[in-house]
């Protein structure tokens, strides 16, 4: 078995086993659905934009037998406070390798990577994923995760509104962010150019009262479904005073994300917020699926703020 170790693209036979690797995966959206993940040619692109990134691939003989992502990036906490911690996502075995040595050398090769670079780690799942990182961490180097908070991920469909487009410069935005997410537990979102296909642009409320990037991940990332991709936009970094400006926030980016052709828009709140706001919103359509973070080295109890586009 080899295990080899990628911070950019791989060459054109392992690109191609990864791919047939992916399509064996499916994942929960809400009830009754469910979509496989494609990272295309590049597979550590999306991990990257995220942060100082690693992707572990376990192959033998040519196909892949398991994989992990890492991205070293830095997790602000409730007082604004920002310390460095890793994400840890995309971990996959093929079913024929479970129980065998590619999850031991995968671990292995993880914590090595890892150490000396942050004490804290981090990962979000999809509610209804069969195994969760609790059952497999705590082991082989890797310290044990938790489940420290629960997120609703909201696919809500795009159509064009009148108003304002809400846009403002990228300094005004994070500014605004830093001020309206101050009580919450989150990454500053990484970079947007390196995994969006269209300009990363910051929304505003004219009031100062809500804030949001919007930007989609089809350069890194795209999520596929049985009747083809699910195209649809993003919507990170928000901050909000309180539901109803989100809930304006959120029509605002719908419209922005419809006039650059996608029929959706991705973004995610902490769970106890998701019947608020879409009581608000009032949007016939949107997909509500629930998520947990698990992590290692952080609080329960903090409200994160967890951008989709770095799911």
């Amino acid at each position: 078995m080899n295990v080899h170790h990628l911070t950019a693209a791989p060459g054109a036979d392992l690109a191609a086993a990864l791919a047939r690797f992916e399509e064996q995966f499916t994942y929960p959206l809400g009830a009754g659905r469910s979509f496989r993940i494609s990272h295309g040619d590049d597979y550590p692109r999306f991990f990257r934009a995220i942060g100082d990134a690693a992707c572990f691939v376990a192959e033998r003989a040519g196909e892949v037998l398991g994989v992990i992502g890492l991205a070293r990036t830095r997790v602000r906490g409730p007082g604004g406070a920002e310390r460095p911690a890793i994400y840890v996502g995309d971990l996959k075995l093929a079913p024929a390798a479970r129980g065998g040595r590619a999850l031991p050398r995968l671990a292995e090769a993880a914590a090595a990577c890892c150490a000396g670079k942050a004490e804290r780690g981090f990962g979000v799942v999809m509610d209804g994923t069969p195994v969760t990182p609790d059952r497999y961490t705590g082991r082989l180097g890797v310290p044990p995760f938790r489940e420290v908070a629960r997120v609703t991920v909201l696919r809500i469909p795009a159509h064009t509104a009148p108003g304002a487009a809400w846009e403002t410069d990228e300094a005004s935005g994070r500014g605004l962010f830093a001020e309206l997410s101050s009580g919450h537990t989150g990454t500053a979102g990484g970079v947007p150019e390196a995994r969006s296909q269209t300009d990363p642009t910051w929304l505003a409320a004219p009031d100062g009262s809500a804030v949001g990037r919007l930007e989609d991940t089809r350069l890194a990332k795209r999520l596929i479904a049985t009747d083809g991709e699910m195209i649809a936009a993003h919507l990170s970094c928000t901050g909000y005073a309180n539901h109803r400006s989100l809930a304006a926030l959120l029509r605002t980016a719908c419209g922005a994300a419809a006039r650059r052709g996608f029929p959706a828009l991705f973004t995610a709140v902490p769970a106890d917020e998701a019947d608020p706001v879409l009581a608000v919103l009032d949007e016939p359509g949107t997909v509500v699926a629930p998520a947990t973070v698990f992590a290692s080295g952080f609080e329960t109890g903090c409200r994160w703020q967890i951008n989709t586009a770095e799911i």
